[in-house]
């Protein structure tokens, strides 16, 4: 059960506290469960992952039948019964609970003499049962007996979340009127319940309809999981298209615009852009954030079609030839949303819409962060406080402070994490590696801030000394070696306390490359062959391989024998990719690149015989970039492939308070508003 005031009093049952909770806070849905973990394990088990293997399922469903007839002979051991007791224990019912339902409804048939008795051991589980195990098996076994008593106990167990998907699975070939009773339990659940109540939910009513799209997709923190599932239900697609927007429903729709992933088979881009019109032809309605994001959201779809087109078009210009007339249509469809929707936000009413928004935040964080990127706006760091206090360490957040705004807000971030992250994470153990697929927790979330915190640092040449000290002592094996890096690059900033905690951290160090690169730290800079050690200005962000990129040429790293590389070396590996840098002033070659890590490091040039185009090319503003192939940089001459990156258009932010343009071809004389 949730952790919400679900405990049992004095070895209650489950539904006995389920109805004096009830009878304590009546109302629906139930307020003392734990809506986001509630029901949370089981249902996206279910909904979201493959399961055990099919025979393992069957298996385990005529085990647990063989069990069930060895205790309907039985009175009072049912529930202290330790061979179901351990089976339960260790075999959850969520990985098999459809073969058993099949495996009983076939036993029953049978059997016919058995029903009475199953009858009154699922009476017992459901009701009596004190571990949430045997609740959910008197469900199933419930399910094939339609009485009024049963549907009462389906729907005081249902209503919970921890139960809904047992009681909407149960009740499918025996009870009638199915449809309405998952209607009933949609409406009357939260979180994951309700999530399990409307996947099987058909909505051919237009009850159903109404009131999924003005309440069923709302939520706290399932939006866009519930917005995609409303989207892919045919009955659904077919309400949208024939209900007309008005000023009542045009936040309901401005919701389903800003939650639902456009980018799924079920629309085709053609019936998307149909909708779209539809929305933004009546814009005036909009005036909250909602309506706001809604616009912005659009902007930021209609934009991502236009990009995939553009990349289709490039690999198939003879499809495009042919189909030329199409293409055009649909283009100009895009360049007329995308228009009307710059023109309408360019009003400086919307900034103060955002800022509302912020100081009493209801949307997601993502959203809230698209509109601001989208508006161009920087409000100062304080205003974020009730965003922050909902997730103080949101990825979306992290993105839209370190990855997107790290000039703004770096210095503020430093405070920000001294002043909510506890002490105590410098004093846990040293991790020797990496995790390779961490689980999503508060220690993953402070990780994931302080690597992209120390990777600002590297990129944007800033250097905070007290959160580097903390950074080579941290637990994570990949934030200490950022934090390395980091005092490598800002050598002759250092004070005289940094020397001491690197010998304290060389002392524990149980990573080997690691431990390597801090000793290389601390030994005096005249014993390392006055190698050139240093990092280059880079303009381009953070690189990214796309499959329309270009290969150019196939060459090698030249000068490396010159470069101060040991600290870098054990941190490269085949495949990661490299940055290459003009250096116009260069007084040895006026077509000279430099290569470089994408932190800025650098490791050579482009041999002088092969950089004449290049050198043109990067003059001409292209993006060009290095895929690094040998095994290691420390050897004369590591191999490098140079590749063209194929952009044909993309956002960029104009001066404050001007939003974002796009270099599309300018807009016709014509009035979109």
């Amino acid at each position: 059960m949730g952790k919400k005031g679900c405990q049992l009093e004095n070895n209650q049952s489950i539904f006995d506290t389920i109805c004096r909770l009830r009878d304590e806070q009546p109302g629906l849905p139930y307020r003392f469960q734990d809506e986001r973990t509630a029901g949370q394990k089981d249902v996206l088990y279910v909904l979201a992952s493959e399961g055990i293997p099919f025979w393992r399922k069957e298996d385990l469903a005529k085990e647990c039948c063989g069990i069930l007839k060895d205790l309907v002979n039985k009175e009072e051991a049912i529930l202290t019964d330790p061979v179901l007791r351990h089976f339960l224990e260790h075999y959850p019912i969520c990985s098999y609970f459809l073969e058993l339902r099949e495996r009983v409804r076939i036993t029953l048939e049978a059997e016919s003499g058995a029903r009475e008795r199953l009858y009154h051991l699922g009476m017992r589980l459901a009701r009596s049962g004190t571990d949430p195990e045997q609740v959910k098996l008197g469900i199933i076994l419930l399910g094939f007996f339609p009485y009024d008593t049963t549907k009462q106990i389906m729907r005081t167990l249902g209503y919970h979340s921890e139960y809904t998907l047992y009681v909407l699975e149960s009740i499918q070939f025996i009870f009638p009127l199915q449809n309405n009773f998952i209607f009933e339990l949609a409406k009357h659940t939260v979180g994951y319940g309700k999530l399990a109540a409307m996947f099987l939910l058909k909505p051919v009513r237009w009850e159903q309809q109404h009131w999924m799209m003005h309440e069923g997709i709302k939520s706290d923190f399932l939006a866009n999981i519930y917005a995609n599932l409303c989207i892919q239900k045919t009955d659904m697609r077919a309400y949208f298209k024939k209900t007309e927007i008005t000023a009542a429903n045009f936040t309901d729709f401005a919701y389903l615009i800003c939650y639902a992933d456009y980018n799924n088979d079920s629309v085709t881009i053609d019936a998307q852009l149909d909708f779209l019109y539809r929305f933004i032809d009546k814009r005036d309605f909009a005036a909250s954030f909602i309506d706001l994001g809604a616009l912005v959201s659009i902007w930021y779809q209609v934009v991502d079609f236009w990009q995939q087109d553009y990349d289709f078009i490039s690999q198939n210009e003879t499809k495009y030839r042919r189909t030329k007339t199409m293409w055009d249509t649909r283009i100009a469809r895009y360049e007329k949303l995308v228009h009307k929707v710059e023109s309408f936000l360019h009003q400086p009413k919307w900034r103060h819409v955002v800022y509302q928004e912020i100081s009493a935040p209801n949307e997601s964080d993502n959203l809230i962060m698209k509109v601001l990127v989208y508006l161009n706006m920087h409000p100062d760091f304080p205003a974020f406080m009730e965003v922050l206090s909902r997730q103080p360490l949101g990825f979306n957040m992290l993105d839209f402070f370190l990855k997107i705004n790290p000039e703004f807000y770096f210095d503020d971030v430093c405070e920000y994490l001294e002043a909510i992250l506890n002490p105590d994470l410098y004093a846990l153990p040293l991790e020797i590696e990496e995790p390779e697929n961490p689980s999503v927790t508060d220690l993953m979330r402070a990780d994931e801030w302080l690597l992209r915190l120390f990777e600002v640092m590297s990129e944007k040449r800033k250097y905070n000394e007290a959160w580097c000290i903390r950074g080579i002592h941290y637990r994570n094996a990949g934030v200490r070696k950022k934090a390395a890096q980091v005092l490598q690059q800002h050598r002759k900033k250092w004070s005289d306390q940094v020397e001491s905690e690197l010998r304290i951290a060389l002392e524990k160090e149980p990573n080997i490359k690691l431990k390597r690169q801090i000793d290389r730290l601390l030994q005096p800079e005249n014993l390392k062959n006055q190698k050139e050690s240093r990092y280059l200005k880079v303009k381009q962000p953070t690189l990214s391989h796309a499959h329309t990129d270009k290969e150019l040429l196939h060459t090698y790293i030249a000068g490396t024998q010159f470069q101060e590389l040991s600290g870098v070396a054990d941190f490269l590996k085949p495949g990661d990719l490299l940055q290459l840098v003009r250096e116009t002033d260069n007084a040895y070659d006026a077509n000279a690149i430099a290569v470089a890590t994408q932190a800025g490091y650098m490791l050579g040039y482009v041999p002088r015989s092969e950089n004449a185009v290049l050198a043109n090319l990067l003059d001409a503003e292209e993006r060009l970039y290095a895929i690094l192939e040998s095994q290691t940089v420390e050897m004369e001459r590591p191999k490098i492939t140079i590749v063209l990156k194929r952009t044909f258009f993309q956002a960029q932010p104009t001066e404050q308070g001007q939003g974002i343009i796009l270099p599309f071809p300018p807009p016709k004389k014509k009035k979109y508003e």
